[in-house]
Parts: structure tokens; C-alpha cells; sequence
């Protein structure tokens, strides 16, 4: 057995029920969420439709976050996320959480390799993007920060999902059906299961154009004091400038840099 990077740290929120019914309050949550995804405009038929609520209800909630700047109406009538929404995160992203924290260790590593570093965690469940620090070359892999990673392509992936709960990873495997991203990807759930069995083993994770054909990425593990893991670091560059010799040195990098930030958030950031 392995242990889950669900339970014991502050920033993983546990998933709603299937059946469970929001409140007001919850779906002004949520409300924001779905605003923050693509294509980050929306209509209130729709948004009604994604959170259970009518389309009076849907638009009292919008007004309110309307009215606190948090979200905004565009001319066509249709929402998007308010300046409020941004000020917050800039907040956050500069003061508070992990971000503030891990960004030194990326630039290192950014500096040590040239190319792209980035630092992933488990949110609702789901592997995404949470900092990141574009490469130095001139070709370089780029990314969307915050966008979500699949279980079964891209280092950042892959190393979070070995380390789910076995049942939450059974249940995402039985209910979300894997895309192919290219002709590298592993799409059968065994396959995908054996291969996050080896990444745990292992205690890296390599991405070699399951995600991007043309992108090899190598991902390490970020544990708590206990050894569970709950966030991981990722290296990506294109895969034209990487041979033999260069691949086991990124490797070692990431797996250092990563170690070194278990050892100084590690006991930051777990609550007892």
C-alpha cells in the first residue's frame, strides 16, 4: 500500500457527494470556479444549469458578486470573472500560500537547466498547475498556470496521480475515460494503473511525449514530515535537446530540488 496525498494537509479540500445539495453559499462558490475555467465567459442559462439553480436564483448570486466586483457583466450580457477575483489572487500569489515559497526553488531550477520548471498540486482532486517558471531558451515549452493535467500523461500528472488514494484513483479511472493526447498516450486503465504502480516505485515520474509529442518532462514527488506526498515538481523541454546524458541530469535535478522542498514545507505547511 501507499499512503494518499488526500488527508492530512490543509489544502486539499475533500469532493462534494454526487448527491449532495448546494447551498447559497456553495454555489456562489462555485459560481466563481466555473468563471475561472474556459472559455471563462458565460451565459446565466448556463451557469443555472451547471449548479442546479434556477435562472432568477442564478442571476441574485451573479448580482452579488457583481455588486462586490468579483464578477462582471460583459455587453453581450454574459458573465465573467470581476477585477476583485484578480486582486485576490495577486494578493495570495504574492503573500500568502506556497507559491510564495516554492517560486526561488523553481528560478533555481529554471537557472540550473534553462528550461521550463513547474510546481503542481492535487485541487478538488484533480493535478494542476500552480506556479511556474518559463525556460531561457528561445524554444521553450510554455503552459497555461493553473490549467489541469491528466492522470495519465505529463510528469505533473502522472507523479500526482500515483500518489492519490487508491480508491479515488480506481474511481476517476472508472468515471473519466483517457484521451489520448498522442500516439505515446496510455489510454487502457490497467495500463494507466501499472504505469502510476512503476511511478511510485520509482519515485519519479517521465513524460515522454505522452502529452506533447514534441516535450519530454520529468516530475519528482514533494512529501510532508510523514513521507506522503502532496504536491510535485516538474521539468519540461523540448524533446530534440535532450539526449542520454542530459535526461539523467534533469532527472537529478528535479529530484533534488524537489527534495529540498519537502525539507524546508514540510513541516510548514502539515497540520496535525
Amino acid at each position: 500500500m501507499y499512503k494518499s496525498a488526500h488527508p492530512r494537509h490543509v489544502l486539499f479540500p475533500n469532493r462534494k457527494r454526487r448527491d449532495h445539495i448546494m447551498n447559497s453559499a456553495e454555489k456562489t462558490v462555485t459560481l466563481l470556479k466555473i468563471l475561472a475555467r474556459k472559455p471563462y465567459v458565460y451565459g446565466v442559462t448556463e451557469l443555472g444549469e451547471k449548479i442546479g439553480c434556477g435562472k432568477s436564483g442564478t442571476f441574485k448570486l451573479l448580482n452579488v458578486l457583481v455588486q462586490e466586483g468579483l464578477a462582471a457583466q460583459t455587453p453581450e450580457h454574459k458573465y465573467t470573472l470581476g477585477m476583485v477575483s484578480y486582486l485576490l489572487g495577486k494578493c495570495y500569489e504574492d503573500h500568502v500560500g506556497v507559491v510564495r515559497f516554492v517560486r526561488p526553488y523553481l528560478e533555481r531550477l529554471r537557472d540550473l537547466t534553462g528550461e521550463t520548471a513547474t510546481f503542481g498540486m492535487l485541487v478538488n482532486g484533480v493535478p494542476t498547475s500552480i506556479c511556474r517558471e518559463e525556460g531561457t531558451h528561445m524554444v521553450r515549452v510554455m503552459g497555461h498556470l493553473g490549467g489541469t493535467r491528466p492522470l495519465n500523461a505529463g510528469a505533473i500528472g502522472k507523479m500526482l496521480g500515483a500518489y492519490m488514494g487508491e480508491a479515488d484513483l480506481r474511481r476517476h479511472l472508472l468515471e473519466t475515460p483517457a484521451h489520448a493526447y498522442t500516439e505515446r498516450t496510455l489510454t487502457d486503465p490497467e495500463a494507466i494503473l501499472e504505469e502510476l504502480q512503476k511511478v511510485r516505485e520509482q519515485g519519479y515520474a517521465i513524460s515522454d511525449g505522452d502529452f506533447n509529442l514534441d516535450t519530454i518532462s520529468f516530475g519528482a514527488p514533494v512529501t510532508d514530515t510523514s513521507g506522503a506526498v502532496w504536491a510535485a515538481v516538474a521539468l519540461s523541454a523540448p524533446r530534440t535537446r535532450v539526449d542520454a546524458a542530459t535526461r539523467d541530469r534533469y532527472l537529478f535535478q528535479v529530484r533534488e530540488i524537489a527534495a529540498q522542498i519537502s525539507r524546508e514545507l514540510g513541516q510548514t505547511l502539515v497540520v496535525d
